[in-house]
């Protein structure tokens, strides 16, 4: 499969990492010491055309903005993987094997602090019955991101700034409806900060069944590995009301059904998605994914098993490459943020 880099783009911080002053998210230098501003960013799929690409068809070089060539009308099929390193997160997205688009959705930024790199991450998966479902999850993606970092920056605590990002997130996927068509999507995020004693804050949110793992390395000392969000599903309620044991239910033919997303259909109102916050401990990592992963391996000492065994680039592919050769049938996103101890916690 074809693989292709994501977009990286400098724009803002929370706090100067020079002086620890706060700015505006308008700020390129700190007014107090003068330092360079930075956040990393990267929303993918990306279907953008990559320079010098050339139509199968006719050999034209020249596309539209849909990926249309314009000599032949021949249109020109995305990567069917985009990948995009930040450093603090690493973001995957793929195809899969039996769906004819990618209508997962995935954004991050990444903000320079003075305590180390604060991530933020939104995962979202298109609803495939609702038309158009991927400038849904695309929408609901970029802007909860967008709106979680403006909220940091304004000093708003991270439960406060997740659940700012998830309202922000459904009205936009709200303005994508035309009459008639209600495109929706399931969204899950994170905010993840450094805290004392070489500890970090986990903050997730979710609506539908894209789900947030902590994936422990088994230390002694740390959060055992678990999932950290409660699905909106009919398979959930399943379990949640006795009826069923997860691996049972997980076989009801309408296990998959919603009960809760984003959307212009929706009926969630303010107020019904709580923020779950928790305090980790590397080695570990903190993992989002759509149900292309998790519907494969979704026990969390097993994920956890394949996703620190190796650097965390390579095992967010590792992840992505595990759900393809177990079958595909959906789209498969992974947001995988390695948490490490620093080296003087390891010396001690």
């Amino acid at each position: 499969m074809a693989e292709r880099g994501g977009i990286v783009d400098a724009v803002t911080g929370l706090h100067c990492p020079g002086c620890g002053a706060q700015f505006r998210l308008t700020d390129r230098f700190c007014e107090a010491c003068g330092h360079e501003l930075a956040i990393r960013r990267a929303l993918l799929p990306d279907f953008g055309i990559p320079a010098g690409s050339v139509c199968e068809s006719c050999a034209a070089t020249e596309f539209d903005a849909d990926g249309y060539c314009v000599a032949c009308g021949e249109w020109r099929r995305p990567a069917d993987r985009s990948a995009a390193d930040l450093g603090a997160v690493q973001l995957v997205t793929d195809r899969g094997i039996a769906h004819a688009r990618n209508e997962d959705s995935v954004a991050a930024a990444v903000l320079d602090d003075p305590t180390g790199s604060v991530v933020v991450i939104a995962v979202c998966d298109g609803v495939s019955t609702s038309e158009n479902p991927q400038a849904a999850s695309a929408a609901a993606a970029r802007t909860g991101v967008d709106e979680c970092v403006a909220a940091l920056a304004a000093d708003r605590p991270s439960p406060e700034a997740a659940v700012a990002g998830l309202e922000a997130a459904a009205i936009a996927v709200r303005d994508v409806a035309t009459s008639g068509h209600a495109p929706s999507c399931t969204y899950v995020a994170a905010v993840v900060r450094p805290t004392a004693n070489d500890t970090h804050e986990v903050t997730v949110i979710n609506v539908g069944d894209s789900r947030a793992y902590w994936l422990s390395a088994g230390t002694r000392d740390d959060v055992p590995a678990q999932r950290l969000t409660v699905d909106d599903s009919w398979a959930q309620a399943l379990v949640d009301s006795g009826v069923m044991d997860e691996e049972a239910a997980m076989r009801d033919p309408r296990a998959h059904a919603l009960y809760r997303w984003l959307g212009a259909d929706s009926d969630r109102r303010p107020g019904d998605t709580r923020p779950v916050t928790v305090e980790v401990r590397g080695p570990g990592a903190l993992l989002l994914c759509s149900d292309g992963l998790w519907n494969y391996l979704s026990d969390p000492v097993r994920l956890a098993e394949l996703a620190l065994a190796r650097p965390a680039e390579t095992a967010a592919h590792d992840l992505v490459d595990f759900a393809v050769q177990s079958g595909g049938s959906d789209n498969i996103t992974v947001a995988l943020v390695p948490i490490v101890p620093s080296r003087a916690s390891v010396q001690q």
